[in-house]
């Protein structure tokens, strides 16, 4: 128990230190990259036309970035941040797959 404690007494560290350097926060970084994953998935379910895709999908991050007050170069170098821990990433990951989770099940009860 005292291991456990300790690990998530470190893991605040890191977090405060990533916020410290200028990063974006953790909780908006997890609004951020759920929306990221989103974004890509459009992309990836190639759901635009083609010669629409490229600017569509630019659009969206603008747009993202500019609700969460970020812009590319902060967004990169808070994940880069968030990839060398990979511990604390994984964390973040899981927190982002059960929000995009969560959203899938509200929107199939809606239909």
């Amino acid at each position: 128990m005292l291991a456990c404690l300790m690990a998530m007494g470190c893991s605040n560290i890191s977090h405060n230190k990533a916020e410290q350097e200028g990063l974006i926060a953790r909780d908006t970084f997890m609004h951020v990259l759920t929306e990221v994953h989103l974004i890509e998935g459009v992309k990836k379910q190639r759901l635009l036309r083609n010669d629409e895709e490229g600017l569509v999908i630019l659009q969206h991050y603008a747009e993202l970035f500019e609700r969460f007050n970020v812009d590319e170069q902060r967004f990169k170098t808070t994940y880069e941040w968030w990839y060398k821990h990979p511990k604390e990433m994984d964390g973040l990951l899981e927190e982002v797959a059960d929000r995009l989770a969560r959203m899938e099940r509200e929107t199939n009860q809606q239909n």
